[in-house]
């Protein structure tokens, strides 16, 4: 067995070994002696012996290196004379690519039994063939990805964000995996969550929109305003599609952080992405220095008749901050059709009739909405209702709820966290108790958070900021928006904020 092994390690060295000096050999045209024949013996064919298979176990075993070595009574000889000696490379690509063949053969049939005894979902065309292989580590991920939904479910959190971050190091290029990390880490590691939303950014630029907007959210609901404003800042310029939506975000963040830094920044900036909002700045920043008259002229003026919606949405806020609601709900009634969006138009006009104290009319408006209820529409009146709270109107609401049957789901999740939230805004300890007790129940593990946010509504915990509570909870960022200019302390001076309504 010793030495069938030594002559194995003889063959493989010597198919390469013999071949290249058989190959120098003929390249030189016979100036040199043959490399393998016995230099003591005439060179004829049948004549000379083999001097290259003198080493081995058993001389024979070199026919499969040179099979011109013929077998006589004296051993082995060479079949070609001198000259004709040459080298065999069809061998060596014979021998070497089928053996190379079977490893890998076994190889990836030992790989793909090891991966799906594991559980991957895999196919043994993604081991087999090189340029599917990265199907494989795709596959790894997923399956962790589904670890970490079962884990989820379960209740084991820290081994959800185990199998999550495992998933997402397998396959950077899972964007689903890399945006659930960021969301689970957004609570407990902040920090952890900030790289990964910068990570997603850089790894992933056809998902920047879709990935500023879920980072600014998770931003937001921590109360981190300074991030949030220069995100919102630089993203009002590169982000044409959603420039509105920034632009309102930009304001938010910097009237909570009580900076006008990233205004005067944008307000510099002559790129016609930037010059657009100009008007909105100045007006703005007039505002925010409590020049209320100047404020005034520069809302009287002209204004861009081809500009962003959002341009007056602003005017009609700010009007309705400074008192004056009916020239906001004038200004709003003078808009043509479709110049404003229905949401943005209802919450407009909602906020104006309650900071004007017309019950009347809120109420008529209030009746229209809730009569053809919806989704966005339950959304809108929450907002409204944390910022403007009324009990009776949300009791109205609520049985309007009840009455539909809405379903509480994972699309809907959202919806019944702002009816809880605004329970517990306009203090209706009765509803707030029963929606706290139907979401635990809905839950498959105990979500004890529901307890400490019913006791932040009630008024018995010492934490008096929205934005200890908000990163845990799937709410709409309207509603976001409206809890943390009520709960998380007084907004910057003179900046425009929600009067409370009896």
């Amino acid at each position: 067995m010793l030495g069938w092994l030594s002559d194995f390690f003889r063959l493989a060295w010597g198919l390469l070994y013999w071949n290249t000096r058989k190959t120098l050999f003929r390249l030189r045209r016979g100036r040199t002696r043959s490399p393998c024949q016995s230099p003591s013996d005439s060179g004829r064919a049948m004549e000379t012996h083999c001097d290259a298979c003198l080493n081995w176990n058993k001389p024979s075993r070199f026919r499969r290196v040179c099979p011109l070595l013929v077998e006589v009574d004296g051993g082995l000889v060479c079949s070609a004379n001198t000259a004709d000696v040459r080298p065999f490379w069809g061998r060596v690509a014979r021998y070497y690519g089928g053996s190379f063949l079977v490893i890998y053969t076994v190889s990836v049939v030992t790989v793909f039994g090891f991966l799906r005894t594991v559980g991957y979902p895999i196919s043994i065309v993604h081991v087999a063939l090189p340029p599917l292989w990265y199907r494989v580590p795709q596959a790894r991920s997923w399956f962790f990805v589904e670890k970490s939904n079962q884990a989820f479910a379960a209740g084991k959190t820290s081994e959800g964000l185990l199998y999550l971050n495992n998933a997402y190091n397998f396959d950077p290029t899972n964007y689903g995996a890399g945006l659930a990390l960021a969301k689970h880490y957004q609570a407990g590691q902040p920090r952890v969550s900030d790289e990964t939303y910068s990570r997603l950014l850089r790894d992933h630029p056809d998902k920047h929109s879709l990935t500023s907007q879920e980072w600014f959210r998770a931003l937001l609901a921590r109360g981190d305003f300074g991030a949030a404003a220069q995100l919102a800042r630089d993203e009002t310029i590169t982000d044409a599609a959603h420039a509105q939506a920034w632009m309102r975000a930009l304001l938010f963040t910097t009237r909570r952080l009580g900076s006008d830094a990233p205004l005067l920044s944008l307000l510099a900036d002559k790129s016609p992405s930037a010059a657009l909002w100009h008007p909105l700045l100045e007006t703005e920043l007039l505002l925010r220095a409590g020049r209320n008259r100047d404020v005034r002229a520069a809302l009287d003026a002209p204004w861009p008749t081809t500009g962003p919606a959002y341009l007056i949405y602003f005017r009609v806020e700010t009007l309705v901050a400074l008192g004056d609601t009916f020239a906001a709900l004038d200004l709003l009634a003078r808009q043509p059709a479709g110049r404003i969006d229905d949401e943005a138009g209802v919450t407009l006009r909602l906020d104006a009739y309650a900071a004007g104290g017309n019950s009347g009319l809120r109420q008529r408006e209030f009746d229209r909405l809730i009569n053809q209820l919806n989704l966005p529409r339950i959304k809108i009146l929450c907002a409204h209702l944390i910022r403007y709270p009324s009990r009776p109107l949300f009791a109205q609401l609520s049985d309007r709820v009840a009455l539909a049957d809405l379903p509480l789901s994972t699309e809907t999740a959202g919806i019944w966290f702002s009816l809880l939230c605004t329970a517990g805004a306009v203090g209706d300890d009765v509803r707030l108790s029963s929606l706290a007790k139907k979401l635990k129940g809905a839950s498959s593990t105990p979500f004890l958070a529901l307890g400490a946010i019913e006791s932040f509504f009630r008024g018995e915990t010492v934490e008096k900021r929205i934005t200890s509570f908000l990163p845990i909870l799937p709410l709409p960022l309207e509603v976001n928006y409206a809890l943390i200019e009520r709960f998380s302390g007084p907004p910057r001076a003179n900046a425009p904020s929600a009067a409370k309504a009896p």
